[in-house]
């Protein structure tokens, strides 16, 4: 893909028929896979799983429930479990020849509290190479985070003041909306890949995503131009974090949110706004949210510009080391970065 980045374009879908869609084309073409299906289960007692896939028949979906809900295995494995014709027995042997297929390959998901698998259906008994089998690996990442991403948008804001004005920044912007999503989104996953605690990623995720809450009180003729601000216009634009920090400060149990929504434009090295603190001033949960304002920023394509190309963020970024963002943050990220365009070969 050209001026985008694949994984964005997955988990920005809210759709995981159009995702599994997208990385069905992607398996077809790199490992002869005929159809990716995914199946899970959602509710802590549910029996039958809920089942995704395209281009796929109803009768052939439930030969795979079947063989999903026949071997248990699926959902405990995280490397993969292979199945054939050739070696299966019994009741698994039966479905796969109802199903036409030869050869699937499955591998557990992780979904929650819950559980599920994605399945790889091959229409001939192959062995899949290493390098094949980690292609498997990334798809599968990619719906987990996509599925992580999902259950993200569904959950309903803790606080009611919060989700009031989150509610009319909708109403205002829903460009804003979607971009706060995002950072919380990848802010979630920079978090748990640097060691932040499940406490301190909720407290991440929250303020992360009223961290432009301040753009409420931006004039929609600045907030909203199809171009370039002027000086002037910028100069308003810098206004949000403490307009954003004087809406919450007298919301009850805000303490941990307000500097993510004050201090989220701050810089390493003391050249950000609003109040100048540079280096260890800059607390951890900002400095993440830093990084993933930053790169969702450039990965988006606004009236005025395309999104940048992955390799261009990665310079970015590497530039911006040790200056505006913290630098073992940018490695950590960068490295998420690698790994999930490892699919794009």
């Amino acid at each position: 893909m050209q001026n985008s980045l694949f994984f964005k374009n997955v988990i920005n879908s809210d759709s995981i028929f159009e995702s599994i869609g997208q990385l069905s084309d992607i398996a077809r073409k790199t490992i002869g896979c005929e159809h990716i299906s995914l199946f899970l289960i959602d509710e802590k007692h549910q029996s039958t799983p809920a089942s995704y896939s395209v281009n796929i028949s109803t009768a052939v979906m439930e030969q795979l429930q079947q063989i999903v809900l026949q071997t248990q295995f699926f959902f405990r494995n995280p490397d993969g479990i292979r199945l054939s014709v050739h070696k299966a027995e019994g009741h698994i042997k039966k479905y796969l020849i109802m199903s036409k297929y030869e050869c699937i390959y499955g591998f557990h998901i992780k979904h929650g509290p819950s559980y599920g698998a994605l399945m790889f259906s091959f229409p001939s008994d192959i062995q899949l190479t290493e390098d094949q089998l980690h292609l498997c690996n990334l798809i599968k990442l990619h719906m987990e985070q996509l599925i992580k991403k999902i259950q993200f948008r569904r959950q309903v804001l803790k606080q009611k003041a919060y989700e009031n004005l989150f509610n009319t920044l909708r109403v205002k912007d829903s460009f804003t909306v979607d971009h706060c999503y995002n950072v919380a989104f990848y802010s979630t996953l920079l978090g748990a890949k640097a060691g932040v605690s499940e406490t301190e990623l909720e407290r991440l995720k929250l303020g992360a995503l009223l961290h432009d809450i301040g753009k409420l009180a931006i004039p929609d003729h600045i907030l909203m131009k199809p171009g370039r601000l002027s000086d002037e216009e910028f100069n308003v634009i810098r206004q949000h974090p403490v307009i954003g920090y004087e809406l919450l400060k007298d919301l009850p149990d805000v303490e941990h949110l307000l500097p993510i929504v004050k201090w989220h434009h701050e810089r390493m090295d003391g050249k950000g706004y609003p109040d100048n603190l540079q280096g260890g001033e800059i607390p951890l949960l900002v400095r993440i949210v830093s990084i993933a304002d930053a790169f969702d920023a450039m990965t988006s394509t606004r009236v005025y510009r395309d999104s940048l190309h992955v390799h261009e963020v990665r310079e970015q970024l590497l530039i911006h080391a040790g200056k505006q963002f913290d630098e073992e943050l940018v490695r950590i990220f960068l490295s998420i970065i690698d790994e999930q365009m490892q699919m794009n070969g």
